[in-house]
């Protein structure tokens, strides 16, 4: 089983690279980098900073959006990087959470991905492209960056089967027939699509706290568990919501503040425990506990094909405590 973080360089440069440098030293394979300009320092400024204190993990954006920047512009940062680590970079790609509502965007279609992808695996392999009806000149420098797709519905992970070399999919402890029946989504629309279905390369990012108690675990995550109201904005994913919570999810996600997406103690973090939600959202996404429970959910994991487990860390009361019990709970595999 490989391991990896995402991270994000908010208020100090210093814990964000001691969370990249902490994480390299022990072995992770994977360093991502969220995209939050609304709240948190730029990207791909941040993925080269990353790329230099881990010199043998992958980077990857995890994960930004369509209509951030001009695939031109995307690509040729991607590529950049790409040649600048001898080959680790990996673009990480959703329809959109903090970044589209910090510009007043509903999440990108399916379509709008799809395109987004097509337009990416072009400029990628060196060829010109078409974009909002006005041609694209090809990269002068480009080089063959994989895609991995940031699934959730069941639009999603057929598309992710279909178009992408991996898929990113969300997970927890609680909730095991939901991640293999995702994976098994990937795997089918692969196969319909005349691919290699093993060949779609699994991450699972969740938000992980390694404690002796999962209740103490559940208060390091506070400010990820807020996110996961934010995942569901879709009608589909509404319609999954006890009708008593829903109009209270309804209500929390109009006045969530991009400007303080994944902020420890943030208002975000205060509004849902004020609105009595926190219960609710705690069982999406969420790995918590010690260091066995962790080890057994590698286990799991990798039983069900999956590459790469992914603790997401900006919004984490203590980050390194997690990185260091992650690096154990393999070691005990």
């Amino acid at each position: 089983m490989k391991l990896g973080i995402c991270s994000l360089w908010g208020t100090s440069l210093d814990q964000f690279r001691s969370e990249v440098r902490l994480a390299s030293d022990l072995g992770y394979e994977v360093i991502s980098v969220g995209d939050s300009p609304a709240g948190w320092h730029e990207m791909v400024t941040s993925m080269t900073l990353a790329a230099l204190d881990a010199p043998h993990a992958q980077i990857a954006s995890l994960v930004t959006s369509p209509f951030m920047r001009h695939p031109l512009v995307g690509a040729n940062a991607l590529c950049t990087l790409d040649e600048l680590t001898g080959g680790r970079a990996v673009l990480g790609l959703a329809t959109g959470g903090s970044t589209i509502l910090a510009i007043g965007r509903m999440p990108a279609t399916q379509q709008e991905i799809r395109d987004e992808i097509a337009a990416y695996k072009a400029l990628f392999a060196g060829q010109e492209i078409e974009w909002d009806g006005r041609p694209v000149k090809s990269l002068r420098f480009s080089r063959p960056v994989p895609i991995y797709y940031s699934a959730f519905g069941p639009k999603a992970l057929e598309l992710a089967g279909e178009q992408a070399d991996g898929a990113i999919i969300f997970a927890g402890d609680q909730h095991p027939e939901v991640t293999k029946g995702k994976i098994a989504a990937i795997r089918d629309a692969a196969t319909l699509a005349g691919r290699d279905a093993d060949k779609i390369d699994i991450w699972v990012t969740s938000y992980i706290s390694v404690r002796p108690e999962r209740q103490q675990a559940i208060d390091d995550l506070k400010a990820f568990i807020a996110v996961n109201a934010m995942a569901l904005r879709t009608p589909e994913a509404l319609a999954n919501v006890p009708a008593n919570v829903r109009p209270l999810i309804e209500a929390f996600q109009t006045r969530y503040d991009p400007t303080e997406h994944v902020v420890v103690g943030g208002k975000n973090v205060r509004l849902m425990d004020d609105m009595g939600l926190t219960e609710f959202l705690q069982d999406f996404d969420t790995i918590a506990g010690p260091e066995s429970h962790m080890t057994e959910m590698m286990r799991q994991l990798e039983a069900m094909g999956v590459s790469t487990l992914i603790a997401a860390l900006p919004g984490h009361a203590d980050p390194l405590v997690t990185i260091r019990g992650l690096a154990a709970a393999r070691a005990a595999l």
